[in-house]
């Protein structure tokens, strides 16, 4: 019938697309003894995320600090104190009570961690697309990424004066 024969089609589209696509993902990821060469230079479609080479070295068990650098040359500090700091920055001023009725009469912490409750009790269901527990989850964590991100810039532009 013609109806299984489009459903086997598309099927076989989608199985060559999914195929394509993790062929070309696992590329970027692949061993340069993998990728061709020419004359024992590597081709020139070489993935953009081949940009250095790093020598190998012996696995340690030792704690190493990570640094970052916004831009070349410029480091970046990551103080765990400064995470904690805006955290509590973030969470203590919005358990205070509100008159925002999405909360409730509470703060948006305590809404948000009630909202939490509440759906943690009919937990094998997730909660509606139409819930109050997606937007207290939006509000909540974008004010905390912003004091983060906030408290980690004021930290790393204070520290180079």
């Amino acid at each position: 019938t013609p109806s299984k024969c489009t459903k086997l089609s598309s099927q076989d589209m989608r199985t060559a697309v999914i195929f394509l696509a993790a062929l070309a993902s696992a590329s970027a990821f692949a061993p340069s003894s993998v990728l061709p060469t020419q004359m024992g230079k590597p081709a020139a479609f070489s993935p953009a995320l081949r940009t250095a080479r790093v020598a190998p070295q012996p696995m340690a068990l030792k704690a190493q600090k990570e640094s970052f650098e916004i831009s070349d040359g410029t480091p970046f500090d990551l103080n765990p104190l400064v995470a904690g700091i805006s955290f509590l920055g973030w969470v203590v001023p919005t358990l205070l009570p509100s008159n925002i009725p999405l909360y409730g009469g509470k703060g948006l912490t305590g809404a948000f961690f009630t909202s939490i409750q509440t759906n943690l009790a009919n937990f094998p269901a997730p909660p509606g697309m139409t819930d109050p527990f997606w937007l207290l989850c939006f509000i909540w964590h974008s004010g905390l990424f912003a004091t983060l991100i906030f408290g980690s810039i004021g930290y790393n532009g204070y520290a180079r004066k």
